[in-house]
């Protein structure tokens, strides 16, 4: 080892440095920060592509939560819908609905001696138009009770401005109902069912927005519109459909089947939803 020695030779103090204090050279330099720019830039990247892969993954959670809740909402409600009430408006932007509040079955129309005839005055049995007639015990379960309706096969039963198969609810009883003006159905119920209906709802897919809307009109039959332009509740934006609704109509021995097509999107992302929601047809 070299030791720091002085000597005044020619006036002068000379110094020799130890090695171990000698510094680097400026090759030596260059190339650590060349090494450490690239492992830098390789880290960089991975670091990179990591938080988008992280974020990406957060976004199609938010999506997928968003889309679960939209989904089950729609299904609850479309699930209490009077079967024959489904109909695809606007384009088929909208699935529109008349969600039955009550429901029960009817005794018919009460002979001289107390005893009940079974059945209501219809279009078959030419009976004459009754304002009230007598069911069993029952209680509104959602919502309120508008309209009352038997029989009914179709849509266009049930809405419209004199409808066959809908009756205006004047008042009722837990075991008498009573119209507001005397009615002549067009059939019969096959179970003797009777069901309370709130006024109609849908779910539309309109500028990107899935929304809800309340109190529509039941009256309208040849133009079936949603009106666009009433209060609504929106369930979702950035909502990506072009045929978000379609309807498989019932029978007597088939349900109706709503197929739900949505995408929920956010920038790159899009998370499609398919769902088909069965309701229960009960003649």
């Amino acid at each position: 080892m070299l030791r720091l020695t002085a000597c005044r030779s020619l006036g002068f103090k000379k110094v020799v440095l130890k090695k171990s204090q000698r510094g680097f050279t400026l090759i030596e330099m260059i190339a650590v920060i060349v090494v450490l720019s690239i492992l830098a830039a390789m880290g960089g990247s991975f670091v990179v592509e990591s938080t988008k892969s992280y974020q990406s993954s957060q976004t199609r959670t938010r999506l997928v939560n968003t889309g679960r809740q939209a989904i089950e909402r729609m299904s609850r409600q479309l699930r209490i819908a009077l079967p024959y009430s489904l109909r695809l408006t606007n384009s088929n932007q909208c699935i529109e609905f008349m969600p039955i509040a009550s429901g029960g079955n009817y005794l018919g129309l009460k002979n001289s001696d107390d005893t009940y005839t079974g059945y209501l005055p219809d279009l078959i049995n030419g009976g004459a138009g009754r304002a009230s007639f007598d069911v069993s015990p029952h209680a509104i379960d959602f919502g309120s009770a508008q309209y009352v309706t038997v029989g009914a096969m179709a849509a266009n039963e049930v809405y419209g401005v004199t409808p066959v198969s809908r009756a205006t609810l004047a008042s009722r009883t837990s075991t008498q109902l009573t119209l507001s003006a005397a009615k002549i159905w067009q059939r019969n119920s096959i179970n003797k069912r009777f069901y309370l209906l709130n006024t109609p709802q849908a779910f539309c897919v309109i500028n990107n927005e899935l929304r809800f809307y309340d109190n529509q009109d039941a009256t309208t039959v040849a133009d079936p519109e949603v009106n666009l332009s009433s209060t609504y509740s929106l369930l979702a934006d950035n909502v990506i459909a072009l045929t978000p609704f379609a309807l498989t109509a019932g029978s007597e021995n088939r349900n109706t089947i709503v197929q739900i097509n949505i995408s929920f999107a956010h920038k790159a992302e899009s998370v499609p939803f398919t769902h088909s929601v069965m309701v229960r047809n009960v003649p």
